[in-house]
C-alpha cells in the first residue's frame, strides 16, 4: 500500500528531542517496513502548533487526499497528537479523509482505526491528548501568574531603556544603556513641561536620541513610554487582552510594586500624568 506521511514539531525545543523530524521519520519508516508500505510522499510542517489545523503542510496533504487521482491510501504519523491536538479537529479531518478511503495511523500507538475497537481507542488517545494540552497551558498560566506576582519578567518586548538580567533561574529587569535611561528621563521632564507626544518625538529626534532599534521617535512611541509605569519600578502583567489590542480590567492586573531600578521618581510621574490629562481635556 502506498502511504504519506506527516512529521509536525512546535518548537525549537521539540527539533532538539526524541520528537525532532528526523526521530519521527525514522520510527515511521521503521513502522512503514514492518507493514510492507512505500511511502510515496513525506509533508513537514515545523515550529507549528497542533492547536489549530492551519498549517501548511498539512492543508496541502489534506487537499491531496481529496483529489480524484491520488496516489496514497493512508496517512501515518509519529503519534496521533502530530496529526493533531484538537479532538474537534481529528472528527472532522478524519472524517474528510475516510470519505476518500484514507486513514490515519500512528507508528508508536498501533490501533486499527476500521474497527470498533480500534475507534474508541485512537479517540481516548485524541481526547488525552487534548486534555494534556488544555492541562499544560493552564499550568503554564498559573506559573507566569506567580513569577509575574514576584515581579519578574514574563517574556514579551524588553520596555526601552531595561536590560534583563537572570537570577537564580528567573528573569529581572535592570537599568540599560545610560542614554536610553536619559532618553526615559528627558520625556518625562518634557513632558511635565507641557509638551504633547508629537513635540517630544521632533526633540529626540532632532539631537538623534536613538530610540529601541535605532528607529525614528514617533508620537505613539512616545506616549507609551508615558503611560508605562515599568519606569517607576512597578512590574505590571495580564494589562491588555491576547491580542494586545485592548486593556482588561484593572483588577485582573497582576501589579508587582518596586520590582527592579525606577528611572524615574514619582513626582516626575504625577507631574507628567497631569500635564497629559490637561491636555486631553484641551
Amino acid at each position: 500500500m502506498n502511504i504519506v506521511t506527516y512529521l509536525r514539531v512546535s518548537s525549537k525545543q521539540q527539533s532538539e528531542r526524541e520528537l525532532s523530524v528526523p526521530a519521527q521519520r525514522e520510527a515511521i519508516q521503521r513502522y512503514a517496513d514492518q507493514k510492507g508500505w512505500i511511502i510515496v510522499e513525506e509533508f513537514v510542517d515545523e515550529s507549528k502548533s497542533a492547536k489549530t489545523a492551519d498549517r501548511p503542510a498539512f492543508q496541502r496533504m489534506i487537499a491531496k487526499a481529496k483529489q480524484p487521482q491520488k496516489d496514497f491510501k493512508a496517512i501515518v504519523v509519529h503519534k496521533f497528537d502530530r496529526f493533531s491536538r484538537s479532538r474537534e479537529d481529528h472528527i472532522i479531518y478524519k472524517s474528510l479523509l475516510k470519505k476518500q478511503g484514507i486513514f490515519v495511523y500512528s507508528a508508536t500507538e498501533q490501533t486499527e482505526p476500521d474497527t470498533p475497537h480500534g475507534m474508541l481507542l485512537e479517540g481516548m488517545l485524541e481526547v488525552i491528548s487534548e486534555f494534556y494540552n488544555i492541562n499544560l497551558k493552564n499550568e503554564t498560566l498559573k506559573g507566569m501568574k506567580e513569577n509575574a506576582s514576584r515581579g519578574f519578567h514574563c517574556g514579551g518586548r524588553i520596555p526601552y531603556g531595561y536590560r534583563t538580567i537572570v537570577v537564580d533561574g528567573h528573569v529581572s529587569l535592570i537599568p540599560g544603556e545610560q542614554h536610553e535611561v536619559e532618553a526615559v528621563q528627558i520625556i518625562f521632564k518634557l513632558a511635565s513641561e507641557g509638551m504633547g507626544g508629537k513635540k517630544i518625538a521632533h526633540i529626540l529626534n532632532e539631537y538623534n536620541l536613538a530610540n529601541a532599534d535605532d528607529r525614528r521617535w514617533s508620537p505613539s512611541s512616545v506616549l507609551s513610554i508615558l503611560d508605562n509605569q515599568v519606569y517607576l519600578g512597578h512590574r505590571i502583567w495580564n494589562k491588555r487582552t491576547k491580542g494586545m489590542t485592548q486593556f482588561k480590567d484593572e483588577d485582573e492586573w497582576i501589579v508587582a510594586p518596586n520590582s527592579h531600578p525606577a528611572l524615574i521618581s514619582q513626582q516626575q510621574w504625577d507631574d507628567a500624568q497631569t500635564e497629559l490629562q490637561q491636555r486631553k481635556k484641551k
